[in-house]
């Protein structure tokens, strides 16, 4: 690899180039992004998650963040940079993958793809700001995985087994996404041997062990994990994140040339169909193409690059490369150029909508015009109207006010869009939770939640919600459509 340092100095430095354009212009605060900073800074309060913090995703994530909060502080800035070298060590791990098998020309530029369709993306789905760590986090250690899974492959020493094994366990620790390539591991290390297969088990459950076993020692019990899995199992089914998966997985066929990547993962299993016999002599190319398939299988139907199946473009992409090589070798720079070319022109074209720049007490960022000021007042209202020991619920969703102002929230309900409040808690479960826990304020947002069939809390959906504040609650203020009610024997 002393012949790829040139390379990977010439990836670093167009990395940092770019970077300052996108630092701090990405993710959305109001939505999911706000709540990857509202569950570690709960966690540091005390809030055990699955007992006290409800929570859909791995844990390990939200408490690696903590620990990130407690040494560097809780500030927007801290998770950003946190992302910023996650990003990173992903693009490092797919160039070194890719020179597992292809030139250092292509290699590079595929680099440069995954650089512009994943890391700088400004909406939700980017590795930098994302909906969520736990996939960005999962992503990086999978990839990890697979890279020191090609080199035992190829090499057949021990030491890169227990490698490929503990950052699995790291990866599944995150989130689920990758669950299936546990299958390609245990195929592909199926000769190890009983005393390295037993070294190999052990390194891929020290993680998660160390994860869950934390939650156990805070007080984690198993009825706590018995509801988390109900609720988890409720969220898995619901009819309303079907619905949205179709709406939003369709949506890229109205988006132009993005299209083109919807099918990537079809196209995959088609090309090892037909090309099989060449594939399967090579095992370290099968086990690779074999694991991008798994790791893709959660978008199989439709890859939306505009969505969350950007986050499996790499692999997905890098396996349709290998394919590709087999007979259109000299095409692969051309159209990875196109690619670049096309990505990059999205990415700065979309900062013009991030044109306001949101200064809040826990650090500065670029966001979209209404979104920043829907966030502006929202702070400044619970700064002029609630005092550091109350506690404030913002809904349908918006956990990032608690965050940045210190205010106590509903560490389970922090999130009753339409999917949460019907399909998830249950209209009852959630009625009786906060007849018996009136919290002193409530701030309703108006968040248009149209992409699960309804539009704002209150009056689209969650009728009887709003009946319960305003049968207890005084409307004390509204501006920019928030509405704050004070509980009414909190009245002076």
């Amino acid at each position: 690899m002393k012949t790829d340092k040139g390379i990977l100095l010439l990836i670093t430095l167009i990395f940092l180039i770019i970077l300052p354009f996108f630092y701090l212009h990405q993710g959305l605060l109001l939505i999911d992004t706000g709540r990857e900073f509202f569950i570690p800074s709960q966690i540091l309060n005390g809030g055990v998650l699955f007992k006290d913090i409800f929570n859909i995703y791995g844990a390990l994530s939200y408490q690696f963040n903590a620990l990130i909060f407690i040494i560097f502080g809780q500030r927007l800035e801290t998770l950003a940079i946190t992302g910023v070298l996650n990003s990173f060590l992903i693009i490092i791990t797919l160039y070194l993958l890719a020179r597992e098998f292809l030139n250092k020309r292509i290699s590079f530029l595929f680099t440069l793809f995954i650089m512009f369709s994943l890391v700088f993306r400004t909406f939700l789905y980017n590795s930098n700001m994302p909906y969520s760590f736990a996939i960005v986090y999962a992503l990086s250690s999978f990839l990890l995985s697979l890279l020191f899974l090609i080199k035992y492959t190829k090499n057949n020493k021990p030491v890169f087994a227990y490698f490929a094994c503990f950052f699995a366990g790291i990866s599944i620790a995150n989130k689920y996404e990758f669950l299936l390539y546990l299958g390609v591991l245990i195929y592909a290390l199926k000769d190890l041997g009983i005393k390295n297969s037993l070294k190999a088990f052990c390194c891929f459950c020290l993680v998660p062990l160390i994860s869950y076993g934390t939650l156990i020692f805070q007080g984690l019990k198993p009825d706590d994990i018995k509801l988390s899995a109900e609720l988890i199992s409720n969220l898995i089914n619901a009819p309303l994140i079907k619905q949205f998966f179709i709406k939003t997985s369709f949506t890229v066929f109205n988006s132009g040339i993005f299209s083109v990547f919807a099918f990537f993962p079809v196209i995959n299993i088609i090309l090892l169909i037909l090309w099989r016999k060449t594939i399967l002599k090579n095992k370290v190319l099968f086990v690779f193409i074999l694991s991008a398939i798994t790791a893709g299988a959660k978008s199989f139907l439709v890859l939306n690059v505009n969505h969350m199946g950007v986050f499996l473009l790499p692999v997905c992409t890098l396996a349709l490369i290998l394919m590709l090589k087999i007979k259109y070798q000299k095409a692969l720079p051309f159209i990875l150029t196109a690619f670049i070319l096309i990505f990059a022109a999205d990415d700065f074209n979309s900062l013009k909508a991030k044109d306001y720049f949101l200064i809040t007490d826990k650090g500065n960022i670029n966001t979209y015009t209404k979104d920043g000021k829907l966030t502006e007042a929202a702070i400044g209202l619970v700064f002029d109207n609630t005092n550091s020991q109350d506690r404030v619920v913002v809904l349908p969703e918006g956990s990032i006010i608690n965050f940045i102002t210190d205010r106590k929230g509903d560490n389970t309900y922090y999130n009753l869009s339409p999917l949460f409040y019907y399909d998830v808690f249950g209209e009852e479960r959630v009625l009786k939770h906060f007849k018996e826990n009136l919290p002193e304020y409530f701030l309703i947002l108006p968040i248009d939640n149209r992409e699960y069939g309804y539009s704002f809390f209150g009056r689209d959906y969650a009728q009887k919600f709003n009946e319960i504040i305003l049968e207890n609650y005084n409307l004390i203020q509204e501006k920019n459509q928030i509405k704050m009610f004070k509980k009414i024997n909190n009245l002076l």
